[in-house]
């Protein structure tokens, strides 16, 4: 796999990407050359990211990401890739994504189609809904 399907592959695999191909090479471009990932979560999303610890994210997405950035380092051929987790909002998560402040989230957010216009998004991993029985 070259480095710019793995890119897709990998930062598509565990949230929300930029939507460009080139894009996506670039942000593995700028992973490797910085040596650091950065990663993005919401820290009261249960059970899918949330604080366990003063600045220790967890859970169900983080997990999924972790495995990613393990992807990513054995691609990268980078073992001690550094991993950067950083906070943010609902308000702030698709701007600092499409911006390049982060790289990747470990989230739950929901694919829309406004959303999709702007970014990329994996394969869901989560469903939901809500059903009435009127009598």
């Amino acid at each position: 796999m070259n480095a710019s399907n793995f890119a897709t592959a990998a930062l598509v695999s565990a949230g929300l990407v930029s939507v460009s191909p080139v894009v996506d090479a670039q942000t593995l471009e700028k992973i490797a050359g910085s040596n650091k990932i950065t990663v993005s979560y919401r820290e009261a999303a249960v059970p899918f990211s949330y604080l366990i610890g003063p600045a220790k994210p967890t859970g169900f997405a983080v997990e999924l990401t972790e495995a990613i950035v393990d992807d990513v380092r054995q691609q990268l051929r980078m073992p001690n890739l550094e991993v950067a987790y950083m906070p943010v909002s609902a308000q702030n998560r698709i701007p600092l994504l499409v911006n390049g402040t982060y790289d990747l989230e470990c989230g739950s957010t929901t694919n829309t189609s406004a959303r999709g216009k702007e970014v990329a998004f994996s394969i869901s991993h989560f469903y939901t809904g809500t059903r009435l029985l009127r009598g």
